[in-house]
């Protein structure tokens, strides 16, 4: 899992040592070899029932190969046609621009995961608060 050290350690370095770092120079030297979760448009699929619209987000997962200016090269995972099995082995090319947000999938959850009810606001404020008291 990377932490908020390694994050932080990398953009001291974009900022002291290089003119500029892209998002996917960042996730590539903090995320390399490490599955993520990536998040790249609002859906993809529009499932409809007779009474309801149920919405699948655009989202990808696979290991964080390198990356270089604007370019994320993933190893995606995906489904085989013909087994019907999720595996890996799909390298896709990805432009930084696309994601609108990424995250480590390993125990802390997903990105489903961060996406908080409005109507638990007040259960928000006192985790929160307990946070802050310690």
């Amino acid at each position: 899992m990377a932490t908020e050290k390694e994050f932080v350690d990398a953009l001291d370095q974009a900022r002291t040592f290089e003119k500029r770092s892209s998002m996917a120079e960042i996730v590539g030297r903090t995320l390399k070899g490490r599955i993520v979760e990536i998040y790249v448009g609002d859906t993809f699929e529009d499932i409809k029932y007779d009474d309801c619209t149920s919405k699948s987000a655009s989202v990808l997962v696979g290991r964080v190969i390198d990356a270089y200016a604007e370019l994320i090269v993933l190893d995606c995972a995906y489904t085989d046609q013909l087994t019907r099995k999720l595996q890996f082995g799909n390298i896709i090319c990805l432009n930084e621009r696309s994601i609108r947000f990424l995250t480590e999938i390993d125990e802390k959850g997903m990105l489903r995961d961060t996406f908080i009810n409005t109507r638990d606001g007040k259960l928000l404020k006192d985790f929160l608060m307990k946070q802050k008291n310690g």
